[in-house]
């Protein structure tokens, strides 16, 4: 009960930060004290900065027109890597998926998952982990493919957060256990700058955006 209320304390200040600006700026605050750069941003500006920077640090990209043809286009991208296994997130849409190759993490070639948001200014995935939304399936498989829905694509990282306060002021039991900002595949390198792809994490990350 104590680090329940300490949480709920440490979130709160967070919230609410001191000093905002002053109502009618150009970064307008939003209720929560975080600086709301969205209010006019053109949403399909927003989709085509995201695939731009997202390209930029190669990952893959696949822009789909209608959802009814998300099935086909994940079956699609199975054949064509020649997975043999995939593991993939227990929640809309994926649990209506029928893939009949589902497997463990341990072993899957390929991991699908949600994009609970996206950043259009770096090009970054934003995965909330739960319960349904293990953190592992879009980091163990050599391959992940991120579900993006195009209308939860922001401009940076200050839109992001105050889409999440909002969020979590009205769902505190929702909280989730852990953020992860993916921008393209897993790079390494080596103290003489030689980059690598897939030595800590997949080797290929590709979005279909919806």
């Amino acid at each position: 009960m104590i680090f329940k209320e300490s949480k709920a304390l440490i979130l709160q200040n967070l919230l609410n930060p001191a000093g905002t600006m002053e109502k009618g700026g150009k970064e307008e605050t939003t209720k929560n004290g975080f600086l709301n750069p969205q209010l006019s941003i053109d949403q399909s500006k927003l989709q085509n900065d995201f695939i731009a920077n997202f390209e930029m640090v190669s990952g893959e990209v696949h822009l789909l027109e209608e959802k009814g043809s998300l099935i086909e286009k994940i079956n699609e991208l199975i054949q064509e890597l020649g997975a043999q296994s995939v593991s993939f997130w227990n929640t809309k849409p994926l649990k209506s998926l029928e893939i009949a190759s589902e497997t463990d993490l341990a072993t899957a070639d390929i991991g699908i998952t949600g994009a609970d948001f996206a950043i259009a200014d770096t090009g970054t995935l934003v995965l909330l982990s739960g319960p349904k939304q293990p953190r592992l399936t879009s980091l163990l498989p050599p391959v992940h493919i991120a579900i993006l829905e195009k209308e939860n694509i922001v401009l940076n990282i200050h839109a992001l957060f105050a889409k999440l306060g909002e969020s979590y002021e009205k769902n505190y039991d929702e909280l989730c256990t852990c953020i992860s900002f993916i921008t393209g595949p897993s790079r390494t390198a080596d103290i003489e700058l030689n980059l690598t792809l897939g030595v800590h994490g997949p080797r290929r990350a590709i979005v279909i955006i919806v």
